[in-house]
Parts: structure tokens; C-alpha cells; sequence
């Protein structure tokens, strides 16, 4: 018998529909012809059930279910037309899960499996843990934070696969304090260890400054690309643009200051098909009480950057380190009762006199990716971020919490994407200027000059002092130390009084060598002594005087470092170390160019907003663990920072630009030019001359990393997207449905919906695919197929080992061949289809003609169609498949071509006729 249970957070399904039971029973059909027992797919639990209303499609997403306790990561889905007829199912059970599994009842207390989580995550140990939310174990019980969690912790118990077998567990959800991670942590429920965790924070593995040093390589490419970089401008000051009831921002498709000027934008030009409340909290088209809690009250008389798709806010070191303070009035701009969102500006931005401006344009970027991306398919139903949705439209309460200035980190962002009706998270840090801080000589003139500096990790940074800091040098002498106590490995300083209000100098390494209670001499443990002598810097100096490398000095502020500081290396530092010898005072003043504020990257907002849009769709808005990066050991084909990029990429394509444009990634958080490479391997572009990236790397010395590998998937949907470009034209558009553009990105998100529970490569493309098949009859997969080949994804391509569940990437092996009977697409080029026109070879469907349809023995083509030589007249089946190719003279065609079907299953196909002229096609059924 086949029974339906209702799973999600805390047992509250996320849904506008529900499963059918012929869709149901589909799936348990079709899975015991893939291996499953009869009960293993008998009692699913669905996590999230919705009917798209575009595509006519309902979406159900399931999950193994024995003893009454879902199966974590055994996850299906199986998706119905318009009629309930499934067009589509995966599923990943556990075979013969009831003898796998063990009893169902716990040794460890939900309760004591939080304390359980929190060691095994490395957290403080939780404090004052008491229920919230009564429920069945199986449904999930709700804990208050436990003084270890943002948000109050739900634990729920489940049954998790290890090596083959089913173990008890309690599934915790723990959001840390720092923001850093937002854990889902799987324990044994008999002994408290922890046996699997994933992150619902999508972050960077390395900095985008790590990665821009890559991508530049030595200081010579530093300096050169920084020379050509972006120099600081002031651009704008309240009142000089705006206009009451705009925001002025760097608009779409402006990818940042460099790329364009920053306009006025009205709030009246918002689309309410997609914002229907507006953007703004006082917006007159939100009805009264659209927002009745906390989240109104505190903009009570206040004018801010929140609104129900987005509350955008300063969550820099002087607010809230690192804290998401959303609940105060001072951290969002006030645009004043006449909403004129228009505040100073300049470049770089990353000051705190730059935060308003920062923050309105990450306000107005995130809602335009909310109403764009609305207009595509990631809407209510399918998990977007919305304060409130429209009745029975999934789950609301999940605006995007978007952070500027973020203090919990530098160089870096992140998006943090939870189940349906919990809130993502964006955090935007601040950037390092690539221009290196400089220490400049004044006294004595012998050695003045500016010297190169590199700015320590933790401490002050020396942004902080806009005109420089300046001081009289000391060497300091610890007494203990070699070099004249110059190590500053003990505290306090023979010369404490002398170092007292200066700069201190200090010499790398030289107190390891030093008897117990000598202390340690890293770098912090240096810098934290020399404060502690009041000192006003430090200079740390190589300890070979021969020495030209710059050191990165590392560490986490765990001590209270006031004070800025800066390694300069050997040579340098024995100039200065010298003359302070022979007694000759030392002047200078330390400075530093402003930081880059990645609030203004406008690519890098829409790659976070594409991680919140990929991690709700995969596996539906109920499900947010199905784009796993990684298990903690096992590297996998994640796409994810792939769509991310092609997300950034499509978001902000300009008037002008060709497929082969070349296009970096970040380049205005990371100082370069908008010519620059870009933070990946090689920027984007059609062109293979320039971006030849294919399957075949991944897994490769340079591409284990999950960015690394997503730049192929990314390359591929940009190679696709500008076919499609070239075959239907540029729509600029963003919010419409008709333009290459528009149609692709469509296909792309529809593709997401479809795709099987953490993809390989392959089984992203056949989504797409299939997506073509059941939005556009297939009329694009020779196109699809074309340009997956082309990067190595065609049809005998091995996607690879799954182990856990994962695609990983041992196994791929790159194929660039088409399936039988698919001749290749000719790729059309950008030096002869310029953008914003229409193609001769964009499909056209009312110049063919198949009668009689529907067909049961023979059926006839014709059209009126010029060819300047033969055509090609083929039938393509919904996955893409040729079923049947006739080639012929156009005068045959003229006539009336006749194609054989009585040996075709029946169903629906796709006529393409082939001419010199471009691609036509129409739809025809099969039917005996």
C-alpha cells in the first residue's frame, strides 16, 4: 500500500499541491525496475510539492522513509504534466532499507544530542538548552539557541546510510555565532559521534584576493594591472542625482563603478508583477499590515534599505561584528519620508562614509535579481526569498538578510541558503586594495622614500587612518632576545618608556630558541607585546638582511589587537634597523590605499544570490543539502560557484558585448580594470582561444577546488547562452519572456528543478535537456548537444563515481561526440550574427507544415523554404534523440516530403527542416 507522508522544516510542508497518487505510483513502479524492494519506495515522505503554472509541471521532491523516520540523503523526485502524467522521476533510496535499519528508539536525549553537535562541531558547550516546539521526534523538536546558535536549533531524528547500512541519528541544525557556518550535523543517537555535517553557507575555500594573487602572479603583473586599475573618484553626494522615491545605484546591467555611472532609479519603475508589495516597506502598494511585527516596527518613523524581498545593513566592526543586527534603526540608510535613497560616493568605496551608498546599491541588486529571477520560475512556490507570500505560495518569512561591510571577514562573500521560510544570508566584505600599503620615510633624508609594506591579517587595519599614521621609529629591546632584544619576544621592553607612543620595530622570529617562558614569538604574540609597551605600530622586519620577499602575516585576533601593523621585508629593514643603530632618528608615516567594498561588485552579488537560487530549486525549497560541495573528504562535482558565475555574467551583459567578449570575474573588488582577467583560471568567453576549459580537467591538478570546477560548467552555460542569443536575439529586457537571453536563463532554472539530487555535470546537461524537451518541444537540443560537445560533455562522456551519494570527480572521462543521429548545430559566430538582431536561422515554426497530425503510418512535410543546397528533414524525439533524417532537394521539400512513422513510438516529436537559410521547425504527434 502506498502511503504519503508530509516532511519539512518541523514537519511543515512547503507546497501549493501535492503529489498525485498516479505520480506516486509511478515512482514506486519505476523504482523497483531500478532495484528497489517493494516497501523501500512505499512510504515516502515529501518534502516539498508545488505546480508551476508556466510550465504546467508539478515538482515533487521525496524521501525514503522506514520506521516512520525519514532516510537522510535518500532523496527522489518525480515530476507530472498539466494532465498528472509524470514526464520525469529520480530516486536515490537505500535498497532493502527495512533490514538495513535499526530500532528506531534513541539512547541520547534530543536535548543531550545538541551537546553531542556542538562537540563534535568544535562549539562552545549550548547553556540553558529548553524546548521551544514540542513534536515528534520524526517531525523534529525546536530547542532554544542554547547560546550557541543565531537561530533556535531544530533536532530531529532520522536514520542516516554509513558503509552500507542504516545508522540512528539525530539531525541537528546549528547556525554559529560567527556566521561563518549554519551546520546541519547528523550524531549517533547511542553514542554522541558525529558522522556527517553539511553547511548551508556557500563560501569562498580561498579569498578572492588569494586568487586574484594567483591570477596575477609575480609583483611585477601586481603592479602593472593595479597601474591600470580604477583610481579613486567622488561621484555623487545626496540630492545631486536623486530624485524622492528613487535609489541611486549602479543599475543592471552596470557591473560596477568601473563599468558605468550611477543613475537615479524611481520606485515607480518596479514591475508589482514581482514585487507586488514593492520594495521599500513603506511602499503605498503594501497594503496596511503587510508587515505587522518586529520587522515594521523597527522602521517605524524610519525610511530604510528593507523592504519584503531584502533588508539590506551595515554589519561592519563598529555595529555588530559579524552579528546580522537587523533589529536597529542606525545600520540602514534612511532615505527620509520622500524615500531619496542618494548618498556620497567614492572609489573605492570601502569606507565607512561609503556604507550608505554600498548599501542601497546592494538593496536595489538584490531585488532586481528577486523580480528577474521571479520572472523566470524561481518565484514563491518553488522557495524564493520573501518576507510575505501570496496565500498557499510556499513559505514566506525568508527575505534576504544582506550584509555590507560584513565584519567577520575580509576579501570574500558569501550566501548562506536554509530550508523554505528561514531567511538567506548574504554577507559582503570589504576588499584589499592591491596597491600595497606603503611606510614613507621623512627623516632622514637619506633614506627617504616609500617603502612596501604588507598589512598583517588581524589587528587594526590601517584603512582606519585615511591621512596615514605617522610616528618616530624604535627599535624595541626585550632584553631576553638576540639582535639586541629586537625578537619582542618578552614583555615588558627594557626601552618600554621610549617605545611608549612610537612605532615599534620588530625583527621576524629569534625567541624559539629562548628557555621556557621566553614566549612564543608569532607574529600576534609579537605585535600584542608591543602594544602592550604602547606602542603605536608595529613594523615587523625580515630576520635575513638580504631578504627581498614580502611575508603574509597570518593569524587570528584572539588577543585584542588595537594596533595596525606591517611586515616589511630584509633589505628594507636593514636600512631602517641600521640607522636607528648609529643613533639617527627614523620618521615616517604608514598609508594605504581604500579598501574595495564588494557591495559595489555587482557580479559578485548576483553569484551569491545564484547560490540561494540553485540550493532552493535542487531538490526543491524544502531540501537545502542537495548541492554538496564536498562530504569533508571526498571532492565532488559541485556546479554550484558555476552557476553562480553564469548568474553574474548574465546579469550583467552590456549593450556591445559578443560572445567573445572577455569577461572577468570580480575585477572591481579586486582592483583591476574591467579588461582584467578576473579571480578564476582564465576568463570567460565563447571563444576557445581564450577559454578552452572542458570536462576532461576537472579533477586535475588545477581543478579540484570547487570554484575551479564550477568554471566549466560556467563556461558551457555561457557558450549556450549566447547560441541562444544568436538564434532569437537580445532582449534587454530582463524581465520578459522572449529573447535568447530570456528564453535560456529560463531553461537553466527549469533545468535546476528537474536535475536528480547533487548532480554530476551530465546529469545537469540532460536537466537541461529535458527541460527543452518539455518546455520548447525539444526545439533546441541539437544546440544543447552541440555545445555540451564542445566541452567535452557529449553523449559518450562518463560522468564520474558517485560515493556517498556524490559525484566526485574520479571516473570523468570527456567524450565531444553527438548521440546517433544528431548532427551538430553549426555555432554560430558573433562577428557574423551581431548582437540585438534576429538570426535567419531562428526557428520559425509556422513556415513548416506536417500533415496529417496527428500521424499513424506516413506522414508529409512541407514548406516554402529557399536552400541553396539539399535540406535535411529530421524527427526528434523529447530527449533530444533523432529518430529519422531524410535529405533532399529543396524542390522536394516545396512539394511535399513523405517520412515513414509506422515504426516510431507513438508520442510527440519535432520536425527540423535544415536549410543554407537557418533551422525550422514545428511539432507533430505520432499516434497508430
Amino acid at each position: 500500500m502506498l502511503a504519503l507522508a508530509l516532511a519539512g522544516p518541523l514537519g511543515a510542508l512547503a507546497q501549493s499541491g501535492t503529489p498525485s497518487t498516479q505520480a506516486l505510483t509511478y515512482f514506486a513502479t519505476q523504482s523497483q525496475r531500478q532495484g528497489l524492494r517493494e516497501n523501500d519506495a512505499a512510504n515516502p515522505s515529501v518534502t516539498s510539492s508545488y505546480f508551476d503554472q508556466v510550465t504546467g509541471l508539478t515538482h515533487s521532491y521525496l524521501r525514503q522513509r522506514v520506521n516512520g523516520l525519514d532516510v537522510y540523503g535518500a532523496v527522489g523526485d518525480v515530476h507530472t504534466d498539466r494532465t498528472g502524467k509524470p514526464v520525469l522521476m529520480h530516486q536515490g533510496f537505500v535498497v532493502n532499507a527495512a533490514r538495513l535499519a535499526p530500532s528506531a528508539t534513541p539512547t541520547l536525549t534530543a536535548e543531550q544530542a545538541i551537546t553531542a553537535a556542538a562537540t563534535g562541531l568544535k562549539l562552545p558547550h549550548p547553556v540553558g538548552v529548553t524546548l521551544v516546539r514540542e513534536a515528534r521526534p520524526a517531525d523534529g523538536l525546536l530547542f532554544n539557541n542554547g547560546g550557541i546558535s543565531e537561530y533556535d536549533i531544530p533536532v530531529r531524528l532520522m536514520y542516516l546510510p554509513v558503509n552500507g547500512q542504516l545508522r540512528l541519528v539525530w539531525d541537528v541544525t546549528i547556525a554559529q555565532l560567527d556566521q561563518q557556518h549554519h551546520w546541519t550535523a547528523r550524531v549517533d543517537a547511542h553514542t554522541g559521534l558525529l558522522l556527517d555535517k553539511a553547511d548551508y553557507v556557500i563560501s569562498e575555500e580561498v579569498s578572492f584576493q588569494q586568487l586574484t594573487a594567483r591570477a596575477l602572479g609575480s609583483r611585477t603583473a601586481v603592479a602593472a594591472a593595479t597601474a591600470a586599475a580604477p583610481k579613486p573618484t567622488t561621484t555623487a553626494s545626496r540630492g545631486t542625482l536623486a530624485t524622492p522615491n528613487s535609489l541611486t545605484v549602479f543599475p543592471v546591467p552596470v557591473e560596477g563603478p568601473t563599468f558605468g555611472n550611477r543613475v537615479a532609479v524611481p520606485f515607480s519603475s518596479i514591475n508589482t508583477a514581482y514585487s507586488p508589495y514593492g520594495w521599500q516597506v513603506n511602499d503605498a502598494r503594501a497594503p496596511a499590515g503587510t508587515f505587522p511585527d518586529a520587522y515594521s516596527r523597527i522602521s517605524s518613523g524610519f525610511f530604510l534599505t528593507r523592504g519584503n524581498n531584502v533588508a539590506a545593513y551595515d554589519d561592519s566592526p563598529s555595529t555588530t561584528s559579524g552579528n546580522g543586527n537587523l533589529l536597529s534603526n542606525t545600520n540602514s540608510p534612511d532615505g527620509t519620508a520622500a524615500l531619496d535613497f542618494d548618498f556620497p560616493f567614492s572609489q573605492p568605496a570601502g569606507s565607512k562614509a561609503g556604507a550608505p551608498a554600498a548599501i542601497t546599491n546592494l538593496f536595489y541588486w538584490n531585488n532586481m535579481l528577486h523580480d528577474v529571477m521571479m520572472s523566470k520560475g524561481f518565484d514563491e512556490v518553488s522557495g524564493n526569498f520573501q518576507y510575505r507570500n501570496a496565500p498557499n505560495q510556499g513559505l514566506g518569512g525568508d527575505f534576504v538578510r544582506a550584509e555590507a561591510q560584513d565584519g567577520s571577514g575580509r576579501n570574500n562573500a558569501n550566501m548562506s541558503t536554509p530550508v523554505d521560510g528561514q531567511s538567506g544570508r548574504m554577507q559582503m566584505y570589504l576588499f584589499d586594495n592591491p596597491v600595497r600599503p606603503t611606510f614613507t620615510i621623512s627623516s632622514p633624508s637619506g633614506l627617504a622614500g616609500a617603502l612596501t609594506v604588507v598589512p598583517a591579517a588581524f589587528g587594526r587595519s590601517l584603512s582606519k587612518f585615511p591621512q596615514g599614521l605617522c610616528g618616530t621609529v624604535v627599535a624595541v629591546n626585550d632584553g631576553v632576545s638576540g639582535n639586541g632584544g629586537l625578537h619582542g619576544c618578552a614583555t615588558p621592553y627594557v626601552n618600554a618608556a621610549a617605545v611608549n607612543g612610537k612605532i615599534a620595530l620588530i625583527m621576524r622570529r629569534g625567541c624559539s630558541q629562548l628557555p621556557a617562558g621566553g614566549n612564543t614569538g608569532n607574529f600576534t604574540e609579537k605585535v600584542r607585546k608591543a602594544q602592550q609597551n604602547g606602542a603605536i605600530m608595529a613594523i615587523v622586519i625580515d630576520s635575513l638582511a638580504t631578504g627581498t620577499a614580502y611575508v603574509s602575516m597570518g593569524g587570528t585576533d584572539t588577543v585584542g589587537i588595537r594596533i595596525p601593523a606591517v611586515f616589511m621585508n630584509g633589505v628594507d629593514g636593514a636600512r631602517l634597523r641600521q640607522a636607528l643603530q648609529a643613533g639617527t632618528p627614523v620618521v615616517g608615516c604608514a598609508t594605504t590605499s581604500p579598501d574595495y567594498d564588494g557591495s559595489m561588485d555587482n557580479g559578485i552579488i548576483a553569484h551569491e544570490f545564484g547560490h540561494g537560487i540553485h540550493t532552493r530549486l535542487t531538490g526543491g525549497p524544502g531540501n537545502s543539502s542537495c548541492n554538496i560541495a564536498s562530504d569533508g573528504t571526498t571532492a565532488t562535482q559541485s556546479m554550484g560557484e558555476g552557476w553562480g558565475d553564469f548568474f553574474g555574467l548574465w546579469m550583467s551583459t552590456r549593450p556591445g558585448d559578443v560572445g567573445r567578449t572577455s569577461r572577468g570575474i570580480g575585477t572591481y573588488a579586486s582592483g583591476q580594470p574591467t579588461t582584467g582577467g578576473g579571480i578564476r583560471n582564465k576568463p570567460y568567453s565563447d571563444d576557445m582561444t581564450v577559454n578552452n576549459h572542458n570536462y576532461g580537467v576537472i579533477g586535475t591538478t588545477n581543478y579540484r577546488q570547487t570554484h575551479a570546477i564550477g568554471e566549466v560548467w560556467a563556461a558551457t552555460l555561457w557558450d549556450l547562452n549566447w547560441q541562444f542569443i544568436y538564434r532569437y536575439g537580445y532582449n534587454s529586457d530582463l524581465l520578459a519572456q522572449t529573447g535568447g537571453n530570456n528564453r535560456f536563463l529560463r531553461l537553466v532554472l527549469e533545468g535546476c528543478k528537474l536535475q536528480v539530487c547533487n548532480p554530476s555535470f551530465l546529469d545537469g546537461r540532460n536537466a537541461i535537456l529535458r527541460a527543452d524537451s518539455l518546455v520548447n518541444g525539444a526545439a533546441n537540443s541539437a544546440v544543447i548537444w552541440t555545445m555540451f560537445a564542445r566541452r567535452g560533455m557529449g553523449f559518450s562522456a562518463v560522468g564520474g563515481v558517485r560515493t556517498n551519494g556524490l559525484p566526485t570527480t574520479t571516473g570523468i572521462t570527456a567524450a565531444f561526440d553527438m548521440p546517433v543521429g544528431t548532427l551538430p548545430t553549426p555555432v554560430l559566430d558573433p562577428r557574423t550574427t551581431p548582437l540585438g538582431t534576429q538570426s535567419a536561422s531562428a526557428i520559425n515554426g509556422s513556415l513548416v507544415d506536417a500533415y496529417p497530425n496527428p500521424a499513424q503510418n506516413v506522414l508529409t512535410i512541407q514548406a516554402q523554404l529557399a536552400s541553396k543546397s539539399a535540406v535535411r528533414v529530421s524527427l526528434v524525439n523529447l530527449i533530444g534523440q533523432v529518430v529519422t533524417t531524410t535529405t533532399a532537394p529543396v524542390g522536394d521539400l516545396q512539394r511535399g516530403l513523405t517520412v515513414n512513422t509506422s515504426n516510431l513510438a507513438e508520442g510527440l516529436y519535432i520536425v527540423r527542416v535544415v536549410t543554407s537559410e537557418g533551422t525550422f521547425t514545428t511539432k507533430v504527434q505520432v499516434k497508430h
